[in-house]
């Protein structure tokens, strides 16, 4: 209505003048998923270039290393006292070498499987997991050339006297479940480490800590899973010699922070990466 008290239609505006919300074009699955996993294929290229590190390590602990797990985690036995770490392998059963052996298989196989299963079920907490592994790895590695620790095979094997640096990889505890499938499986995948002294801090035992800790917020059986699982990680690599219980409580202490404020930072960074996109 006009001042005038006519009555004037009000003209529709054109279609160039109204402003429409712009939408983004959503990304393909797919090209999600490989964004979202690009951090593991990360973490093989840097494992790579910290294989050519190998030869740049500090001086190898051996004898410290196993005097004070002996003296922190001693244990009262019909011999004397004697470290936790020598107790638990000395008494096998089968039962244990399958249990213990495939739970030592599986280490890089719950990580990727649990991070295939976050796509599906809650997507940003996978990148979460996979950018909070790629660090957590590296702060390892880095540790493996500063602090580089004989495992409890080598002892076993070479003594405690100065590294044998060139000493080959084994499989110790896991060369029984070889015997009892009767492929040698583990003196295989052994036979190509990179490194024979990296046991400080456990880094089998840390993947499974990150998957726990990252899983846990979800509930459900497989929150529990992944806990078990990480129990029996601890277990197997004591009880296969492949590291004393410092080894993996180091590795546990390595897991924590990367799992409580690695996806803060991969949080940021999916954005950024999105919004860039």
């Amino acid at each position: 209505m006009a001042a005038d008290g006519a009555f004037h239609p009000v003209a529709p505006s054109s279609p160039s003048s109204v402003a429409l919300p712009v939408r983004r074009t959503a990304r393909h699955p797919a090209l999600t998923f490989l964004l979202y996993a690009s951090p593991f294929f990360i973490s093989g290229i840097c494992y790579e270039a910290y294989r050519r590190l190998v030869p740049l390590r500090g001086e190898v602990h051996v004898a410290d290393l196993h005097a004070f797990e002996a003296w922190l985690f001693s244990v009262p036995t019909s011999d004397g006292p004697r470290a936790l770490s020598d107790v638990i392998p000395a008494h096998t059963h089968p039962v244990l070498d399958v249990i213990t052996g495939v739970t030592y298989f599986l280490f890089m196989l719950e990580v990727f499987g649990i991070a295939g299963y976050l796509f599906f079920r809650a997507r940003p907490k996978m990148f979460d997991l996979s950018f909070s592994f790629v660090l957590m790895n590296l702060a390892g590695w880095t540790l493996w050339l500063v602090f580089p620790a004989a495992p409890p095979w080598y002892v076993d094997r070479y003594g405690l006297g100065p590294a044998v640096l060139d000493a080959a990889s084994s499989p110790a505890g896991l060369a029984r479940l070889d015997s009892l499938l009767g492929i040698p499986l583990a003196a295989n995948f052994y036979a190509k480490s990179a490194n024979v002294f990296g046991a400080m801090p456990s880094l089998h035992c840390a993947y499974a800590t990150l998957v726990a800790c990252m899983v846990f917020p979800l509930r459900g059986a497989l929150r529990w899973g992944t806990v078990a699982f990480a129990v029996s990680m601890a277990f197997s690599a004591i009880y296969l010699r492949h590291h004393y219980v410092l080894d993996v409580i180091a590795g546990v202490l390595l897991a924590i922070p990367f799992a409580v404020y690695g996806p803060h930072l991969a949080g940021r960074v999916r954005r950024a990466i999105e919004a860039a996109a």
